[in-house]
């Protein structure tokens, strides 16, 4: 099997020349949040990759009071290449005789609760991409929260990022474009029953197919643009 740093080397490479914009990893072995994947698929998976796609800001731009189809569909966009490269990237440690398990970018697991196998954003967080913001997304200081997320876990040794602290200081955009008052001052005042009030009225009305929204990801722009 190849060496930690060459084979870290080679797969961001890869991912980079796939249209990929972040790229990391995190020790698998630190995460403590949902988990809906069985014990024997994890065994031995110690390490998790954690790829992102930037979404377009001009995209965003569009939407002013509800999301637009035209942001329903690049957001599928960025879920399908993000799953497409995290599909090679499996296959890729595979073939150097490691173990890799592809996770969907987006595939609900707990329709209640919202979930899918895990969450990509907490493994963001281990892997160095960002911190959890007032929005309860992963906030990328270049990116804000315009970015989509995927994990591949793995058995393959890599070296791994660490975590940031809390950047958001003074901005309050989120809380401020929050079309039903969902979010607060810390993550954690997140308010889930409201937010998915509003993405299914969304959903709905605009017969996207989608439980998204893209307001407070719109205006979070990173701790670089503020």
């Amino acid at each position: 099997m190849v060496q930690r740093e060459e084979a870290f080397s080679k797969l961001q490479r890869f991912a980079y020349d796939n249209g990929i914009s972040l790229f990391g990893a995190a020790d698998f072995r630190r995460y403590d949040k949902q988990l809906h994947l069985s014990t024997s698929a994890v065994k031995g998976l110690h390490y998790a990759i954690s790829i992102g796609i930037r979404l377009s800001a001009r995209v965003l731009e569009d939407i002013e009071t509800e999301p637009t189809r035209l942001y329903s569909w690049h957001y599928r966009q960025a879920n399908n290449q993000l799953d497409k490269v995290a599909f090679q990237l499996a296959n890729i440690i595979q073939s150097w005789g490691g173990q890799a398990l592809p996770v969907a970018a987006s595939q609900t697991i707990d329709w209640k609760k919202q979930e899918g196998h895990l969450s990509h954003k907490h493994i963001g967080v281990l892997a160095g991409h960002g911190w959890l913001g007032r929005n309860n997304l992963l906030v990328n200081p270049l990116y804000g929260s315009a970015v989509r997320y995927a994990t591949i876990l793995t058995d393959l040794p890599l070296p791994v990022g660490e975590k940031m602290e809390f950047q958001c200081g003074s901005c309050r955009e989120c809380i401020n474009a929050c079309p039903v008052g969902a979010l607060g001052e810390t993550q954690e005042s997140y308010n889930f029953d409201k937010c998915f009030q509003k993405l299914t009225f969304f959903c709905k009305q605009r017969n996207l197919g989608l439980y998204i929204c893209g307001l407070c990801v719109k205006v979070c722009l990173g701790e670089s643009k503020k």
